[in-house]
């Protein structure tokens, strides 16, 4: 039954690959169609194989996911002496694959397309990341005798519902698969619960955390703001990433902590700088006074200071006592929740962290992250923070550790593989 679903899928393949292309062709993103010419071959695996040693192959499907595997690439090519060979689903992808060796559109995930692209290239193994599950590429490599290992895998409770529909297909896919190295154990136990993988999954933690590092850039120029100003000592408070949204909260919860804590200062960091005005104009409806970080003049008595600059923030989070990461009080699922531990100082964030799940929970469990709601109850914690030296010290403290715990995916990544190929 699995052999006659993988034959139908890899009929089925090019089909819905044609539709998809006629759909470009007559939409306004047409324009992503014209290196279709030039993309046909490689999309076919038809392209000459790299030169030398059997390379290490990781499919990465996008510009995303290449980014993810930046760091374990090349300890990977390390570990086993080989080259790599970088596939992705997108031109950005490839693009940024080619910074870390040879890189190729990935073919088509029809099974003699897969099948002509292993042959050539005669990788010594498939490293898949994340979400990449392509049934006649898996197969195709299975046939080959190439080990297939899923990283940074992670897998929702709808797809997994899926692939239990397709229980015959997606056992003989995974049929060469010989580690799945999850995210979460959450991932991990949906994993479990597919056909053919119950012995095969571990969790390993999430490849993104060994990339978080610091940042020199504008840290001088942020220092010479303090300097020059009349901020002097003053605890500052900095919201990170907002949306237009969330501000009026984040404004309205400053000024009631600043009841409890005078002379709190609020640095305001829009994820959209050119989207400030509205901002403004509840700083002025509040009295509250403010300035441009592009302003020439460093005025005195400046409570609120709006960053309409990119590449800053990491430089006012380590100036904070506390910090808060936006996109979280609005739809738009959260921002890097952990970017303010690399400097050990907790966060406030609001419900809507799903881009950052584990992330914010791990931070809500250790007392490095809390979560707010509405503007009182982020004035309410801002003020026991910055009242109470012994709780912020421990929350720094908690943050720190957080984020510690959350890293080393890379080498726990490297070392099961090494393993199991040995």
């Amino acid at each position: 039954m699995g052999h006659i679903l993988l034959l139908i899928y890899s009929l089925l393949a090019p089909v819905i690959a044609g539709l998809y292309a006629v759909f470009f062709l007559f939409s306004p993103r047409r324009s992503l169609m014209k290196s279709l010419g030039g993309e046909l071959k490689e999309r076919l695996g038809l392209v000459p194989a790299s030169e030398g040693p059997r390379p290490v192959w990781i499919h990465a499907a996008s510009l995303g996911e290449v980014k993810a595997i930046s760091k374990l690439a090349p300890e990977l090519s390390a570990a086993f002496k080989a080259p790599l060979l970088i596939t992705s689903s997108t031109a950005s992808g490839r693009a940024e694959g080619a910074k870390l060796g040879a890189a190729r559109l990935a073919p088509l995930d029809f099974y003699f397309s897969a099948a002509n692209f292993i042959k050539k290239n005669n990788p010594l193994m498939l490293v898949v990341a994340e979400t990449e599950i392509w049934p006649a590429t898996l197969y195709a490599a299975a046939r080959a005798g190439v080990p297939v290992f899923m990283v940074n895998a992670r897998i929702s409770q709808k797809t997994l519902g899926l692939y239990k529909v397709l229980g015959p297909l997606t056992r003989l896919a995974f049929s060469g698969v010989k580690q799945v190295l999850a995210q979460t154990e959450a991932d991990a136990e949906r994993f479990r619960g597919l056909s053919g993988l119950k012995d095969k999954v571990q969790t390993t933690g999430n490849l993104k955390y060994d990339l978080l590092g610091v940042s020199p850039a504008g840290q001088d120029q942020v220092r010479h703001f303090f300097e020059a100003s009349d901020w002097g000592d003053a605890p500052v408070f900095t919201a990170g990433s907002t949306h237009p949204e969330e501000e009026p909260v984040v404004i309205q919860a400053w000024l009631e902590a600043r009841k409890a804590v005078p002379g709190l200062k609020l640095v305001l960091v829009p994820r959209h700088p050119e989207k400030l005005f509205a901002s403004e104009a509840v700083l002025k409806e509040r009295g509250a006074a403010f300035m441009r970080w592009s302003s020439a003049l460093v005025p005195e008595a400046t409570d609120c200071l709006i960053v309409d600059a990119m590449g800053l923030l990491q430089a006012f989070y380590s100036a904070s006592a506390v910090c808060f990461v936006g996109g979280t009080l609005d739809n738009t699922g959260g921002h890097n929740l952990l970017e303010p531990a690399l400097f050990s100082k907790p966060a406030l964030f609001g419900p809507n962290y799903g881009n950052a799940r584990h992330a914010g929970d791990a931070l809500i469990k250790e007392k490095g992250g809390f979560l707010v709601e509405t503007a009182p109850q982020l004035a309410a914690k801002l003020s026991e923070l910055l009242t109470d030296t012994p709780a912020l010290q421990a929350a720094r403290s908690s943050a720190a550790k957080t984020l510690s715990g959350l890293r080393g995916a890379t080498a726990k990544t490297v070392s099961t593989i090494t393993s199991a190929v040995s």
